[in-house]
């Protein structure tokens, strides 16, 4: 055992020794009154196993009513053994011992006991233990139920007072000497205050609950709309009677008999869309010319749904043609639709609408963002070219090749002279697709800058749009005219008879949806796809298939 580990125990003895001696002294006025009871020395083994009992029994009742106060059960500790060596010189005497010799030994043998047993407490329980053992009550109530104490079950609520105690009780695992210390001479903490009964000094001030009253009533006013809501529902879902429902019914039947009469009745239009919407190669571009809400090519918007069943089967035939003619024989046609426009314009939009009525097999969507580490070690055109679509492929471009003549301009991203170089680069690329055998279709979604406040404001509104919405979308908005400019010199310089510009009037999504969809469909006409012949017997392989 190390020293420090000892120097309780060291105490302890100490301490023992000193009521030894006062023990011997008072032992001593006892050999004098009773020296005539001298020879009745007999009766001392039998004092000795009382006195033994007696010792024993005090701390060990002690100990269950201790309390986790430091003061008290030191207090206790110090009360016990005056009264242990009272109640052995008072059964001495009762006794009849007249030698001092021998009271000494009991006084002695009873405090080795003592220390002895505090001694393997001290070294074999840990802090834990010590907290369990301090719980009673004060000292003289110890001292007054001795005798009758009984084990209790602690009813003390887990406070700071306790975690303080654990952690107590890991430090004891390492200088057990330490937390023993800690645990009895540590004063008793009172509970602090609770929220219910918080001092004026914590309470909350005027403003505050003022803010939180607001809160209150906000909460409760939007409880209170939901649940009507929630009614509402309720009310519009409930059971109809047998005649409402057949009415209901009936109503449902007819709407989509009239549905379907009207997609019979509806044809393709007869005129291109293209010659309404294209942009003379080379022409002087006014963007000012063109009417963001105007609908070229269709009158309303009924219109042009009642053609929406036609045109989705007629753009779906002629996708499977084009793959059919590349995957079974030797076409290398495809298409590159391209679609350009300011932040709102319904580039995001348009993709949904019209390649959700494609195969996907045979459909490649693109969506360019910034340039990345990767793409910036080439040439601008690189990403395009590895993104360009396949024999086959209808390929679609969420911005594009021009973003590069376009913020790069406005933002002042490059050179003069480099952007000045990359509109014929962009002509020469685009030659060499159509060469190639692909369709290209550049679409520019005109939007006016009105409609695109309102859907800015729309985005912010909407709490399911916010991931849309990027505060960058304003700062380009304040360099509209900017954008315009570049917008004007790019459908100038590359409107070319191999890729033609087309202005597409935005502000009215239905007619982008719709004159998207048909500038798609004509180009897909311009080619023509047909369905490849098979390479095989056919009766042979009839004959195959009825005998397998």
């Amino acid at each position: 055992m190390r020293w420090h580990a000892r120097m309780p125990l060291m105490a302890q003895a100490k301490q023992g020794k000193s009521e030894n001696k006062q023990v011997k002294k008072s032992a001593k006025v006892d050999q004098a009154k009773d020296a005539e009871k001298s020879t009745k020395a007999v009766k001392v083994v039998k004092t000795e196993k009382a006195t033994s009992k007696a010792v024993k029994a005090i701390p060990a009742k002690a100990t269950v009513k201790a309390t986790p106060k430091a003061e008290t059960a030191k207090t206790a500790e110090k009360a016990e053994q005056p009264a242990a060596a009272t109640k052995v010189a008072k059964t001495t005497k009762a006794a009849g011992v007249a030698k001092p010799t021998e009271l000494a030994k009991v006084a002695k043998a009873s405090k080795t006991t003592e220390v002895a047993k505090t001694a393997d407490v001290a070294k074999a329980s840990k802090a834990a233990e010590l907290a369990k053992v301090a719980k009673a009550s004060k000292t003289t109530e110890v001292a007054k139920r001795a005798d009758v104490a009984k084990p209790t079950k602690s009813r003390q609520p887990a406070t700071a007072k306790t975690a303080k105690a654990a952690k107590t009780a890991q430090v004891a695992a390492a200088e057990p000497e330490k937390a023993a210390e800690s645990a009895v001479v540590e004063p008793a903490q009172p509970a602090k205050p609770s929220a219910a009964t918080a001092t004026p000094a914590t309470a909350t001030t005027a403003a505050e609950k003022a803010a939180k009253a607001d809160a209150r009533k906000v909460k409760d006013e939007f409880k209170a709309a939901k649940a009507a809501a929630r009614a509402a529902l309720k009310a519009e879902d409930r059971e109809l009677e047998p005649a409402q429902a057949k009415k209901f019914v009936e109503q449902v039947a007819a709407e989509i008999i009239a549905a379907d009469a009207a997609s019979a009745k509806a044809v393709l239009p007869t005129s291109p869309l293209t010659e309404l919407l294209r942009l003379g190669p080379g022409a002087p571009v006014d963007l000012t010319a063109f009417d963001p809400r105007a609908t070229p090519g269709v009158e309303t918007r009924a219109q042009s749904e009642a053609q929406l069943a036609v045109l989705a089967a007629r753009v779906g035939e002629l996708q499977e043609r084009l793959y059919a003619a590349a995957v079974g024989g030797d076409s290398k046609r495809r298409v590159l639709l391209v679609l350009q426009g300011m932040d709102t314009s319904g580039k995001g939009g348009t993709v949904r609408h019209v390649a959700g009525l494609l195969d996907p097999n045979g459909t490649r969507i693109k969506a360019f963002k910034a340039p990345t580490p990767e793409e910036l070690e080439h040439d601008f055109l690189w990403r395009i070219r590895e993104n360009a679509p396949v024999a086959g492929q209808i390929g679609i471009f969420d911005r594009s090749q021009y973003e590069d003549v376009l913020v790069a301009k406005v933002r002042k991203l490059a050179l003069p002279m480099h952007i000045g170089r990359r509109y014929g680069s962009i002509n020469k690329f685009e030659k060499s697709l159509a060469d190639d055998g692909c369709v290209v279709v550049k679409c520019f979604l005109h939007i006016s800058p009105e409609e695109q406040r309102e859907r800015l404001l729309a985005r912010l509104d909407d709490p399911d749009k916010h991931w849309k919405y990027n505060p960058t979308d304003v700062d380009d908005r304040l360099l509209w005219p900017d954008f315009q400019e570049a917008y004007r010199i790019a459908l100038e310089r590359c409107g070319t008879e191999a890729a033609p510009w087309h202005v597409i009037p935005a502000d009215r999504k239905w007619y982008r949806n719709y004159a998207v969809l048909r500038l798609l469909i004509e180009a897909l006409e311009s080619i023509d796809p047909r369905y490849p012949t098979g390479d095989f017997d056919l009766a042979a392989e009839r004959a195959r298939v009825l005998a397998s």
